[in-house]
């Protein structure tokens, strides 16, 4: 028997004790039936035995009364059967009928097709509804939709199905299968595939089952998005500064890409902007205005842009659908963080340009420069390890996404306090660092393993201060190391030499040649993700370090893993403000 998919515990176990009943009166008739072909085979004996009597040399019979008996008891016999069988027929016949109502009243079409692909004349009314069409004596790849050009895989993976010596089992091919039905009224109708075997053992038909499940995608999708504004509000509450630094760094792009004299010359900056704002406020499961960041860089990477014009108009509707996207946020959240800073105990909350402006005006009025180091250091500077709550969290959410395992991030070395406002901009970058970690670095838990590594891959942070307590020339330095896949340099030179196959690189050994993974729109990615793939991350981080005065580095050992070794000057730039 076949189960319907999706009905509840409690329907499923009445049904289970209605289906006991059925099955118990239907094997009551089959006794029944067995009980008549007996009395027949007697009767027809007896008939038989007197008839061949005389074959045998024996005297037929010749009395009226035996003959008169034998005669009565095979009517009666007769009619007794026809009756018996009669009834059975009955019932068989209204059992029919109620199966035909009960299958109909479930919702779900029914349909079975054999090996030549054909459906049988066997199938539910709700066929007509679901999959939009009579299904009787029709192709399953015409009733399902198939394209044309994938008709003919599909029947082979049927073929491959009905051969009784296939390697692979029911349940692995029908995964190649539609899952899904393409409804015209936008409705999801999902589809299960279920055998039925023959006498010996072969597979016979395939049942399909077709059932209307939009309300319950719809209930799904809508608790779905409750736990994301759920999650949405305890991450913004945990990083809260880092969330009202990310919509301020939000508005700082809408409001300097808006600017006059733009054209093509800036859409790589703009490009790289999107490209960090995108993964920042997916930080903070901002999902939505994460898509619709993707869709404002795909709409700005259209091949038809080839003039200022055009890239003018089509930044102009991108800049509204990000300032929509933003409105939308800030009205969302706003109730719930608060548009002021308030008391909290008996600890304020004080702005970052408030504790940096002071910095700025003690510098204004000659202040020792001592003195302004001593106020930097206690009260604007933070511990570096808090400034990567956020990477560790994209890293391991990453890592459950691409399906890969990573450790909680070890870090070595001191924690030393650091201005974090002239750097944030870098800190925004290493999202890009986090995902081409977790994209292309970090194996499969498998791989992992059959290099002898442990299932969960380890990314280090190891951070210093170099000339620490020397006002303007302390250096910050950051290295970030994981144990995964490493660089390959043949990658790199088979990359290069299809963008630029005369270039100096032919001339550079494997470490020198990878640091060419920061060069503009390079990647070794086959396929463009909402992770990565479109060869402006390393260029960022790269454009970030050198707009501090810093420089950046990176060192790979092939299966064994890569550092990013990065030093910025640690001061009060007289830009930040």
């Amino acid at each position: 028997m076949m189960n319907a998919p999706d009905l509840d515990d409690q329907s499923s176990a009445g049904r289970g004790g209605e289906t006991d009943a059925v099955l118990t009166e239907a094997v009551r008739h089959v006794d029944v039936i067995h009980t008549s072909l007996a009395g027949m085979t007697a009767i027809v004996i007896m008939l038989l035995a007197a008839v061949a009597l005389p074959v045998f040399g024996k005297q037929p019979v010749t009395q009226p009364l035996a003959f008169w008996v034998m005669t009565v008891a095979s009517f009666i016999g007769i009619a007794g059967l026809y009756i018996l069988n009669f009834r059975v027929h009955k019932h068989v016949t209204d059992q029919a009928r109620l199966t035909e109502v009960l299958v109909n009243s479930l919702g779900q079409g029914f349909l079975f097709f054999s090996r030549d692909g054909i459906c049988g004349s066997v199938y539910s009314q709700a066929c007509l509804d679901l999959l939009e069409c009579v299904p009787a004596n029709k192709s399953i790849s015409e009733v399902l939709h198939i394209p044309e050009e994938q008709r003919e895989d599909f029947q082979d993976w049927i073929d491959v199905l009905f051969q009784p010596d296939h390697a692979l089992g029911f349940d692995d091919v029908i995964r190649f299968f539609p899952q899904f039905f393409s409804h015209s009224q936008q409705r999801r109708v999902t589809l299960v595939y279920k055998p039925i075997y023959g006498p010996s053992g072969e597979l016979s038909r395939i049942v399909l089952i077709a059932t209307d499940q939009t309300e319950e995608y719809a209930a799904r999708q809508a608790a779905k998005r409750q736990q994301n504004f759920a999650e949405m509000i305890c991450r913004i509450f945990k990083d809260r500064n880092q969330f009202q630094s990310t919509m301020a760094h939000v508005r700082d792009f809408l409001s300097t890409s808006e600017r006059e004299g733009l054209g093509l010359v800036d859409a790589p900056r703009i490009l790289r902007q999107i490209h960090t704002l995108k993964a920042t406020v997916k930080q903070f499961n901002l999902i939505d205005f994460g898509e619709v960041m993707h869709t404002a860089e795909s709409d700005l990477r259209n091949a038809d842009i080839t003039t200022d014009e055009v890239f003018v108009c089509k930044l102009r509707e991108t800049r509204q659908k990000i300032g929509d996207a933003l409105a939308r946020v800030t009205e969302e959240v706003s109730s719930l963080i608060g548009t002021e800073y308030e008391w909290r105990g008996n600890v304020r909350e004080i702005g970052e340009d408030d504790i940096y402006g002071f910095a700025h005006e003690m510098k204004a009025r000659h202040v020792d420069p001592q003195v302004v180091g001593i106020y930097l250091s206690r009260i604007a500077a933070v511990p570096i390890r808090d400034c990567f709550h956020s990477f560790e969290r994209e890293l391991r959410e990453l890592a459950g996404i691409l399906d890969k395992q990573v450790k909680p991030i070890k870090f070595v070395g001191s924690n030393p306090h650091v201005l974090t406002k002239p750097i944030q901009e870098l800190l925004f970058s290493f999202t890009h660092i986090c995902r081409n970690i977790v994209d292309h670095g970090i194996e499969t838990p498998v791989t992992r393993m059959a290099r002898g590594k442990d299932a969960a891959g380890q990314v280090t942070i190891t951070c210093s201060l170099v000339n620490e307590g020397q006002v303007d020339a302390e250096q910050l330095n950051i290295v970030i190391t994981d144990d995964g896949n490493g660089i390959d340099p043949s990658r790199v030179r088979a990359k290069l030499a299809s963008v630029d196959p005369d270039g100096d690189w032919r001339f550079e050994d494997d470490q020198a040649v990878i640091q060419r993974i920061f060069l503009p729109n390079f990647t070794t990615a086959e396929t463009v993700t909402t992770i990565s793939g479109r060869g402006i991350g390393m260029e960022a981080v790269e454009a970030e370090v050198k707009k501090l005065g810093g420089t950046v580095h990176v060192m790979s050992q092939l299966y064994k893993g890569s550092s990013f070794d990065i030093t910025v000057p640690n001061r009060l730039n007289d830009e930040t403000t």
